[in-house]
């Protein structure tokens, strides 16, 4: 079954560039455009078709390079340093990244540093290591950023969140491309965007972006919507149904 829908995807996407106007040289489709996480939510794959055509990018007989790149919802994150007092551990110099990736995954057909040179991905805004991620804290925080940055790096990735150069992108031929995306368990919950850029010779050539949407369906949706419209009415509720739960337990406990 999973077989004969990427087919129809890939005759669907190869058909729709055929009747595309020659500036599309570059056309992208997924197996599924709605992730819905319910209880039994333990990850996602989905698949990415593209096809590249002939146009101003070069011909399709040209050899060309693709470097896929999946980004989800931005949100807070607090990176802090630990640091050893005594014998205990601390919460030390801390740096907020108002708006990080909640995911973030880099994809090529070979390695980056074959495709192109450091600043072609520097201008394309490719790799974390290019992104340009705001900070509080002023200027005085600026030489310490990148450490951080690193940081949160290292901690999303340990997570299953951040996944550079671990995935690759499959060249099928006839100018027709695929990538597997896998979302975790944990993926966080909104709109994610994935950008396909094709490189020929070293040079960035033509970039096209497809939408994602993960959504929490069902129950899961409703104490989802619950909990951040009604933050103190959820946490009240948390705290009776723990309080009833442990008298339930003790009762219970008294009779065996």
């Amino acid at each position: 079954m999973m077989r004969k829908a990427c087919s129809l995807i890939a005759l669907t996407v190869m058909l729709f560039l055929a009747l595309a106007p020659a500036a599309h040289a570059l056309v992208l489709d997924l197996s599924n455009k709605r992730i819905e996480i319910r209880y039994s939510f333990d990850g996602a794959d989905i698949i990415l078709f593209g096809t590249v055509g002939s146009s101003a990018a070069g011909s399709i007989n040209d050899p060309f390079d693709v470097v896929v790149v999946v980004r989800g919802p931005e949100e807070a994150m607090i990176v802090r340093r630990k640091e050893k007092l005594g014998f205990i551990w601390i919460n030390g110099e801390s740096i907020e990244f108002p708006a990080a990736p909640g995911y973030y995954a880099v994809a090529a057909n070979r390695p980056l540093n074959e495709i192109a040179a450091t600043n072609e991905f520097l201008a394309t805004g490719i790799g974390f290591e290019n992104l340009h991620l705001a900070f509080e804290g002023g200027a005085r925080r600026s030489q310490t950023v990148p450490e951080f940055k690193q940081a949160l790096f290292d901690l999303r990735t340990s997570k299953g969140l951040y996944r550079q150069e671990e995935d690759s992108v499959t060249m099928i031929g006839e100018g027709l491309f695929r990538m597997d995306v896998h979302l975790p368990a944990n993926v966080p919950v909104g709109e994610f965007q994935i950008d396909a850029y094709v490189f020929q010779n070293g040079q960035f050539k033509v970039r096209e972006r497809i939408p994602l949407v993960v959504d929490k369906e069902g129950f899961e949706r409703a104490v989802f919507n619950f909990a951040h419209e009604s933050p103190f009415l959820y946490g009240l509720m948390a705290v009776v149904i723990a309080l009833v739960a442990g008298w339930v337990a003790g009762v219970v406990g008294k009779k065996s």
